[in-house]
């Protein structure tokens, strides 16, 4: 196993964390989101706790984490849709997160919690391109409202720990116009392993090539492993998804095609709540690959904001509403965290090390 990267001087955690701070302070400015009257950061953190979030460190959402490094090599196909930097050239460096989305730290693996994958990609010219990207094939909510009172129905009972059915199931049926979301969802066939899953941006972007011509998409991060369904997959382990990816690591490279679906004429672009055409093409701008894994204690993954309006210039957010949400989240978030004594992750430096599953654990 390759030693883990070398802590950075102070410079360096200025690099990766202040543009995101000034970037989503703007967001939330021109959202109007720190307005008296509007449901501010501050309240979504509230709800975050509310739905076990500690706080001891961690992100408020996607708390346990494992991260990752490899590179990006973009696709000619990717130039034609885009001038950004992040597609010329060939292997850009690349820092990515694998996670679990709900806001517990110390969850335990099972095949019933969605998973998460957040990507930084750096150009030679320092282009810069974030994003967060989770397995699910819609977003259950639609707008700032929604997602407010999405996080109050995941409230824990203070005695069980555990969410009440009735709350989510109120949220569901108070809102009708998420129907197609949530059947989208239910249906979603879970994969087997971190490895051989497909991540999904959810929200939509604007891209604009060189003769400026603009072209709305959605993003999906597409396993090139073969799918095998959770069905089977051995859980003793509570950190079995997360040792699996060291374990394959540890063999060969695991690479994702970065594709493109290019929206059309009638698309809800700016609603990631309901589904785009299945006809729409769909691009592969580009392949990440990774090498190695790390425990986030042990990166700089680790206190990064994978704020998915950080953006190079070629790619632009649309107006869906909840990127300025995510982006202001994400900022009160790090400066929460930042000011909190942290205890050490779940996936630990020893089980990247030494990531044999526990006896019992059956695998695949």
């Amino acid at each position: 196993m390759a030693h883990s990267p070398r802590k950075g001087s102070p410079a360096r955690w200025a690099a990766v964390i202040l543009p995101p701070l000034c970037l989503g302070g703007l967001m939330a400015w021109t959202a109007g989101m720190f307005s008296p009257a509007a449901i501010s950061p501050s309240h979504f953190m509230q709800r975050f706790h509310n739905a076990g979030a500690p706080d001891t460190g961690f992100r408020r959402a996607h708390a346990k984490g494992m991260c990752a490094t490899g590179w990006f090599d973009p696709s000619p196909e990717g130039r034609v849709l885009s001038r950004s930097g992040v597609f010329k050239g060939e292997h850009l460096p690349v820092m990515g997160r694998f996670s679990l989305a709900p806001p517990m730290p110390y969850l335990p693996d099972n095949p019933a919690v969605a998973r998460s994958l957040a990507l930084q990609i750096r150009s030679a010219t320092g282009d810069d391109w974030r994003m967060a990207l989770v397995d699910v094939p819609l977003q259950p909510m639609r707008d700032i409202a929604d997602a407010y009172a999405f996080f109050g129905a995941a409230r824990l009972d203070p005695t069980t720990h555990k969410t009440d059915p009735a709350a989510s199931q109120a949220y569901a049926a108070q809102r009708p116009w998420l129907k197609t979301a949530f059947e989208q969802v239910k249906a979603h066939k879970q994969s087997s392993d971190l490895t051989n899953d497909t991540y999904n941006s959810l929200d939509s972007f604007i891209l604009t090539n060189d003769a400026g011509k603009q072209v709305a998409v959605r993003w999906s991060v597409v396993a090139k492993e073969d799918f095998s369904p959770a069905e089977g997959s051995g859980t003793n382990d509570g950190n079995y998804l997360f040792k699996r990816l060291v374990q394959t690591l540890d063999q060969k490279p695991l690479s994702w095609d970065i594709v493109a679906t290019v929206a059309r004429e009638g698309d809800p672009v700016n609603d990631p709540s309901q589904p785009w055409n299945e006809a729409d093409q769909k691009v592969t701008v580009g392949t990440v690959t990774f090498t190695k894994a790390y425990s986030e204690d042990e990166s700089p993954c680790g206190p990064m904001v994978f704020d998915p309006t950080i953006l190079p210039d070629g790619i632009s957010v649309s107006g869906d509403p909840l990127l300025a949400l995510r982006s202001s989240i994400y900022m009160r978030s790090y400066a929460t965290r930042s000011a909190e004594h942290k205890t050490p992750s779940m996936v630990t430096p020893g089980d990247v090390a030494n990531p044999p599953l526990t006896s019992d654990e059956k695998g695949q």
